[in-house]
């Protein structure tokens, strides 16, 4: 844009030149060449380009002097470039032709050519600043984005450290009253029972059974809440988070996408069915890397294992029969892990390609 405008008025000051100048209808074709190589320097960016035009330019000038008033603007492209200094024959035009002008023409010519080198200086340092400063503003949005990424994972971290904080002191509560409160209650039952087999009196009797099903009745609400707090105090996440880091064997790659809670049945299955095909990575694989997914998706929930083990081609053959006739016998773990899956109505496939994978679904409920 600061190019065009430059142009623009380099073309008004060599026009104005020309109109006191020419005073022949054929020198209107200076003009129209000028325009047309100026025309062409803007929509093809290349200086070898601009430098042959100008060089054309400049030839037929040695031909027709009057052609030198448009100069500036033809050479304004190559000013201040590296093809620039191919202009330096330039004060050969001026020396040899200067009979043809006038002393006011030459003078206001080389006014010009000046005027146009200070006006590509500017435009080439306006182009520099306008860069950096787009590259200021992209360097500060993709801060501020980042920035904001940062601050959303720090405020998820911090909810994630709340939940699993308010789990362990649900944990250490319901341990508490566990060894404290439940074994006074256990030991009040026992006193009771004591006082029933000696006490004579019905009325007596009477009361202390009354007594005695009361604290039964406490102490069996006491413990279906403590295991209710227990059985919220799992975090299915750190479970399995801690089984790898757990695992020293190979590097281990561990995702975990999901957003509600299973069972506490599910839980657990979940992590001994990961503790399990651990274990038979570690005892059966000569793997170097593990990855670990735990997803959600609306119907389903996903587990995959899997290594970049390569087994033997027997234990292929034994794996590969064993899927399709879905008997896993007792070896590897694959029984148990398979049980687990059925109860829960879920399914597991085993590929034993590019490594062994483990491929688990269970259903939503």
């Amino acid at each position: 844009m600061y190019e065009i405008i430059d142009k623009l008025v380099l073309f008004i000051c060599c026009l104005t030149l020309y109109l006191f100048e020419v005073n022949s209808s054929f020198y209107i074709v200076s003009l129209i060449i000028a325009v047309a190589l100026s025309s062409l320097f803007i929509y093809y960016d290349d200086g070898r380009i601009r430098l042959a035009g100008s060089v054309f330019y400049a030839m037929l000038c040695l031909l027709f002097p009057l052609y030198i008033i448009f100069l500036p603007l033809v050479l304004y492209d190559i000013l201040h470039t590296k093809y620039q200094y191919g202009m330096l024959f330039l004060p050969v035009l001026y020396i040899t032709y200067y009979k043809q002008y006038s002393a006011m023409t030459m003078t206001f010519t080389a006014v010009i050519l000046l005027v146009a080198y200070l006006l590509k200086f500017k435009a080439d340092k306006l182009s520099l600043l306008k860069e950096e400063y787009n590259d200021l503003r992209d360097s500060s949005t993709a801060m501020s984005f980042l920035l904001e990424e940062k601050n959303q994972s720090l405020l998820k971290n911090q909810d994630y450290e709340i939940n699993l904080a308010t789990l362990n002191e649900r944990n250490r509560i319901s341990k508490e009253i566990h060894d404290n409160i439940g074994h006074l209650l256990s030991r009040a039952l026992l006193q009771v029972g004591a006082l029933l087999t000696i006490a004579k009196e019905d009325i007596l009797c009477e009361g202390l059974s009354d007594l005695k099903t009361s604290l039964s009745d406490g102490m069996d609400q006491i413990r279906s809440s403590i295991h209710n707090m227990y059985d919220e105090s799992i975090d299915l996440f750190s479970q399995i988070d801690q089984l790898v880091k757990d695992f020293t064997f190979c590097p281990i790659h561990y995702e975990y996408d999901i957003n509600n809670s299973p069972s506490i049945q599910l839980k657990h299955a979940m992590i001994a069915i990961t503790k399990e095909a651990l274990s038979n990575i570690i005892h059966h694989s000569h793997a170097t890397k593990v990855s670990v997914f735990l997803r959600e998706h609306p119907a389903m929930y996903q587990l995959v294992i899997q290594d970049n083990g390569v087994p033997e081609e027997y234990k292929k053959r034994t794996l590969t029969k064993a899927f399709e006739e879905q008997e896993y016998g007792d070896g590897m773990g694959l029984h148990n892990i398979s049980d687990r899956v059925k109860s829960f109505g879920g399914n597991i496939n085993i590929s034993v390609e590019n490594g062994f994978k483990l491929f688990i679904t269970f259903p939503k409920k």
